[in-house]
Formats: structure tokens, C-alpha cells, sequence
């Protein structure tokens, strides 16, 4: 989970709201969610692996469309993730697929600037730590589910 929790937290962010666990299944791939106001969302932790490349990518689908983010590998310098749109607003309307071209920044470069603009007081910290807390509580209720407690 230590690294999943970066997916917990997005999870989360992309609810808006909070959450609670409802199913893990026993291999520990897959984590069930369902947010306070009923919408479900799941979590895939290593459905597979690659050998030469990184994917890991979050995908949000809606009534007509969908949006799906693309992470860069968390090191890796200068290299934005990709944000996809696809619309479809029906009634015999083109769909519409939209890529935005996102700024080259370097994701961890940019995580230590947050963190000491954060700690001089010229930003407030884009986690505060009650939302860590209970990230950590989401975790561990995965983890009951995970051990059949």
C-alpha cells in the first residue's frame, strides 16, 4: 500500500467526496470503493507488468464520455502525463476525442518546490494532514478486507 496510496488519495480527489472500501480481493489486485453519495470506483494495483516501459493511468467515464490520465513514471525528468477527453453528446453528434498537450514539468521537482513553499508559508500544502489521516484509514480498511477481518 505504500505505494497505492497515491491511488487512494486520487481516488479520493476524483470522487470529490469521501469513501470507504467494500471489497479487496484475496490475490491483492483489486480494491472496490463506493463514495459517500453511492458512486462506485475501483482501484487495479498490477493487473500485469511491462518490461521496458511504465503504465499507469486512471480512468474516469461519465453517462457520454470519458477522461483518462496517463502518469508519467515518478521519476522520470521533464515528462508530462496525458489527459484524453472523449464527448459524446449523442443524438446523432460526432463524438469528440481531445488531447491536451500538458507542460513538460519534472513531477518531483515540482512535489519538493511544493513542500518548502508550503513550509515558508507561501502556499498551503496541497495535502493537508486530517486527508492524509484518512487515506491512511481507507488503507487500512482494505487491508481488513484483504485479510477476511
Amino acid at each position: 500500500m505504500n505505494y497505492y496510496i497515491h491511488q487512494v488519495n486520487l481516488l479520493k480527489h476524483l470522487f470529490r467526496e469521501p469513501y470507504h472500501v467494500t471489497y479487496a480481493d484475496s490475490l491483492g489486485v483489486l480494491l472496490v470503493a463506493q463514495s459517500e453519495s453511492g458512486v462506485t470506483g475501483i482501484i487495479e494495483m498490477s493487473p500485469y507488468a511491462t518490461t521496458l516501459d511504465w503504465q499507469e493511468s486512471a480512468l474516469v467515464c461519465f453517462e457520454h464520455g470519458w477522461i483518462k490520465l496517463e502518469l508519467p513514471a515518478p521519476l522520470a525528468c521533464n515528462r508530462p502525463g496525458q489527459v484524453t477527453i472523449f464527448r459524446d453528446p449523442s443524438n446523432g453528434v460526432t463524438p469528440q476525442t481531445v488531447v491536451p498537450q500538458l507542460p513538460w514539468v519534472h513531477a518531483m521537482r515540482q512535489q519538493a518546490m511544493n513542500f518548502v513553499n508550503a513550509i515558508n508559508g507561501e502556499m498551503k500544502p496541497p495535502c493537508e494532514a486530517q486527508e492524509a489521516l484518512e487515506d491512511l484509514k481507507t488503507a487500512r480498511e482494505y487491508f481488513k478486507l484483504l485479510k477476511g477481518h
